[in-house]
């Protein structure tokens, strides 16, 4: 009776480890399940999950469009730019000042056609110096100083082996359309709300200027890869060479607001 009774505690014991460590269907499943993370800068409106599309969706009443003919969805905009906030903006230049970016505050700006910016910032080094100085909002200073600090930087270090001294900048604040695919509308830099950047230079290494690399296999095309793609977490539109012929020679980052948090990584 005591060997019987041995078999079957045995048999229960056995029994009961298959069902525990069986993973039922809905458990497998879910396991499947992609995990998706958010980037965020410091003083942005994070965006819930149910606010729109991934940053390099196009959304359903977009056509969809090819690399060589990226354009800003114009009925995707809600308005270019908000009112200046005092508060948040001194918030915002304080965390400029923590960040070690070097600026100037610079009288409102008001031109025709709707240009101007109420509190531009002149930024001339974040961390690393830009060369030329570029007039700015201070929400795109904050974006772009903390995108060199987290994506420029170590990528240089990674795929270059160098560290970054300068960033060479095109166009940031200047009272004009938006170029490319016959836009008319007013351009983000016409609010200060946008910087152009044309290549990065080291001390130790040859200067990198932004153009097409789809056609090179050396370190400089996953740099400026990493560096373009890393921007897409801190900016609202993103473009480069491949997205339109005005982009070919140089990065746009933009802050515009769009419905639903909608993003373009172009």
């Amino acid at each position: 009776m005591r060997r019987i009774a041995l078999v079957i505690t045995v048999l229960l014991v056995g029994l009961v480890a298959v069902v525990a460590f069986t993973r039922s269907p809905d458990v497998h499943e879910a396991a499947l399940l992609p995990i998706s993370v958010t980037a965020t800068v410091p003083g942005l409106a994070e965006q819930s999950a149910d606010q729109g599309p991934p940053a390099n969706a196009i959304p359903a009443e977009e056509p969809a469009q090819t690399a060589d003919a990226v354009t800003v969805p114009d009925d995707a905009s809600t308005a270019n730019t908000p009112a200046h906030d005092d508060a948040q903006g001194t918030s915002c230049e304080d965390e400029l000042k923590a960040l070690g970016v070097k600026f100037e505050v610079l009288e409102p700006i008001s031109e025709e056609n709707g240009c101007g910016a109420e509190r531009p910032l002149k930024v001339s080094a974040l961390g690393i110096e830009l060369k030329p100085a570029v007039t700015t909002q201070c929400d795109v200073a904050r974006a772009l100083a903390v995108w060199t600090r987290d994506v420029l930087v170590p990528s240089a270090r990674l795929h270059l082996k160098a560290t970054p001294n300068a960033i060479s900048t095109g166009d940031s604040y200047q009272c004009r359309s938006r170029r490319g695919g016959g836009e008319v509308k007013i351009s983000e830099h016409a609010h200060a709300n946008a910087v152009d950047i044309s290549g990065i230079a080291f001390s130790d290494h040859e200067t990198v200027t932004v153009m097409d690399r789809t056609a090179s296999a050396d370190a400089a095309r996953d740099f400026q890869a990493a560096i373009r793609g890393g921007a897409c977490a801190y900016f609202t539109t993103v473009l480069g060479p491949g997205a339109n012929g005005a982009h070919a020679d140089h990065l746009h980052f933009d802050l515009i607001q769009r419905r639903k948090g909608y993003r373009i990584c172009g």
